[in-house]
This record gives C-alpha cells, sequence and structure tokens, in this order.
C-alpha cells in the first residue's frame, strides 16, 4: 500500500528516523513538482468520482476553456 504525507520541515528529520527503523517500510523522497503532480491527480480523481456518484456537477466545456 502507497501513502503520500505532508510533513511540517521541522517534523521531516524525525519521521525520516522513524521510518528507516522499520526494515518492512521502503522510504524514498520525491520533488515538490512530482509531489504536486500526484496531488492534482488524486484531486482530480476524486471529483471525478463526486461527478459520477451525483454529488457535484460537471463542468460545461465552456466553463473549462476559459479555465484555461
Amino acid at each position: 500500500m502507497d501513502y503520500i504525507l505532508e510533513v511540517p520541515k521541522n517534523k521531516q528529520a524525525f519521521l525520516e528516523e522513524l521510518l528507516r527503523g522499520f526494515s518492512f517500510i521502503k522510504a524514498r523522497k520525491i520533488t515538490k513538482e512530482k509531489a504536486e503532480r500526484v496531488t492534482d491527480m488524486l484531486d482530480a480523481t476524486a471529483e471525478i468520482e463526486e461527478i459520477e456518484s451525483g454529488k457535484r456537477k460537471p463542468r460545461s466545456m465552456k466553463a473549462l476553456l476559459r479555465e484555461l
């Protein structure tokens, strides 16, 4: 199972040290840009699920083009 964590700068060293203590956890750093892309994809997936379940209305193509 994969996780994405947002950790404050002042707690990053603590978390890295803690994770190194578990032999069954593989942790790797990713760039800020890649983290933002992953977060954007997760947000888009959640939005699609809300639209499909009827909790949210889809945007029109005109609205989408205006946003670009």
